[in-house]
């Protein structure tokens, strides 16, 4: 793969931060078939884009969940030691409201493999999960609870990390409706 000039290639002068107002996710282990990351990339786009389509198992599908307004937050984190580097993607976001959905939502992530589909202000989409590694909840770095006075935040923010040796965008499907 030969190395191209890279020059501002903001489309209609767009590049607006933060995430949209929902994020998809499954179960790690429901997914049947991953988007194929770049064997032998001809150009540099190609080296920062997976290929394909997720599939899930039979009656399996990604489901939505809402976050407040400018609270969801997509970070790339460069780890390791030279010539051993690679990425912690982060996930963080906070749900309004203490609900038993939400509550049970945690209940059955806090120790369970997940992936996640997280959309952008920009419609770039992330996969946080692959074959090897899923996504885990790491905690409430913003606290979740009540609030102590009526003008506070009832809720739960949500962490969630996801290790990987490349970054890359995803341009499939999100599958949201039962695999046959």
């Amino acid at each position: 793969m030969d190395f191209v000039d890279i020059g501002k290639t903001l489309t209609n002068g767009e590049n607006m931060g933060g995430l949209i107002q929902e994020v998809y996710f499954a179960y790690h282990v429901d997914v049947i078939t991953w988007p194929a990351k770049p064997d032998t990339p001809l150009d540099i786009g190609e080296n920062g884009v997976l290929t394909g389509e997720i599939t899930m198992d039979t009656g399996k599908r990604f489901f939505q969940m809402y976050l407040t307004d400018d609270t969801g937050e997509f970070n790339i984190e460069p780890v390791g030691e030279k010539d051993g580097k690679s990425f912690v993607l982060h996930l963080s976001l906070f749900h309004p409201g203490l609900h038993k959905k939400i509550l049970g939502f945690i209940n059955a992530a806090k120790n369970d493999n997940l992936i996640f589909i997280v959309k952008d202000n920009n419609d770039q989409m992330y996969l946080m999960g692959d074959a090897l590694r899923p996504a885990t909840f790491e905690g409430s770095p913003d606290g979740a609870g009540t609030g102590k006075e009526t003008s506070a935040r009832r809720g739960i923010s949500m962490e969630f990390t996801y290790k990987t040796a490349n970054i890359y965008l995803f341009e499939g499907t999100i599958p949201l409706t039962p695999a046959a």
